[in-house]
């Protein structure tokens, strides 16, 4: 009785989704809804580039990269995405594969998704602060250069949103 049934569950009036990740060995990504909320919480997926886009866009120059649709649909309208942002573009280009993605891919998804905030995630345990503020920075540059109001900051313990 504690498992998601057909991938929903109410749980203490919060509908609960999950689907399906890019990630070796499977994972899931879960979506949390109440009173109009919705949080979208997404480690462990890797964003493929996909054939024909600019990779790695070192000076952050490209538009928005394809996204599967239906991640963009689990995504949609989130006042929180919470994603997977474990590497910039220059590491990605040496880790795909490894079930985790770009900063600029996640940017890009919450953008197609009309999230309202993302928080970069799933940082890697190698880096530092400085690196994590600058993949913070490229992202909020990437998001005002393709237009989209969407606010950017680094998931991290202890932080409370109140949406």
């Amino acid at each position: 009785a504690d498992h998601l049934h057909e991938g929903r569950r109410k749980v203490d009036g919060v509908e609960v989704s999950s689907f399906p990740h890019n990630h070796p060995g499977g994972c899931f990504g879960y979506c949390f809804a109440k009173g109009g909320c919705k949080i979208v919480y997404s480690t462990d997926n890797e964003l493929e580039i996909q054939a024909g886009e600019l990779f790695p866009d070192l000076e952050n120059t490209s538009p928005l990269r394809r996204m599967p649709e239906a991640l963009v649909q689990a995504v949609q309208d989130a006042d929180l995405l919470i994603h997977d942002a474990q590497y910039d573009e220059k590491e990605y280009a040496t880790k795909r594969k490894w079930g985790h993605s770009s900063c600029f891919s996640a940017t890009d998804l919450a953008i197609q998704a009309r999230a309202k905030n993302l928080a970069l995630f799933h940082h890697d345990p190698e880096g530092t602060d400085r690196a994590v503020d600058e993949k913070v920075a490229s992202c909020r540059q990437r998001a005002l250069r393709l237009g989209s109001p969407l606010k950017i900051c680094a998931a991290r313990e202890g932080v409370e949103m109140k949406f």
